[in-house]
């Protein structure tokens, strides 16, 4: 698996990668990724983000008693669920966005 983070640029209907701005490539293999950056301005950011476990929305509500709850679930850091919920969720928090190219 390969991820290519771009930084976001505004587009017609939204922010689109800028591809002119590539900020980080990470090869992941076997459980572990590598990193390769092309920009280090980001490059604290990009590795807490991958370094460590990603939890994404399960569900939430209110109970009879007004009490407010949220249930997460939590992704082993480098886990396929784990990237595809930064990539999908968190990035895009810090104006950057990303390709993900699987293996066969």
């Amino acid at each position: 698996m390969r991820v290519r983070i771009y930084e976001l640029q505004p587009g017609d209907g939204g922010f689109v990668l800028d591809k002119s701005r590539m900020h980080c490539i990470i090869a992941v293999k076997e459980g572990k990724g590598s990193f390769k950056f092309l920009n280090s301005s980001r490059e604290k950011l990009i590795r807490e983000l991958f370094d460590a476990p990603s939890t994404t929305f399960v569900s939430g509500g209110t109970a009879p008693d007004g009490t407010h709850w949220d249930a997460v679930k939590t992704h082993p850091a480098w886990s396929v669920e784990a990237i595809e919920a930064i990539v999908g969720n968190q990035l895009y928090g810090f104006n950057l966005g990303a390709t993900i190219e699987y293996d066969d």
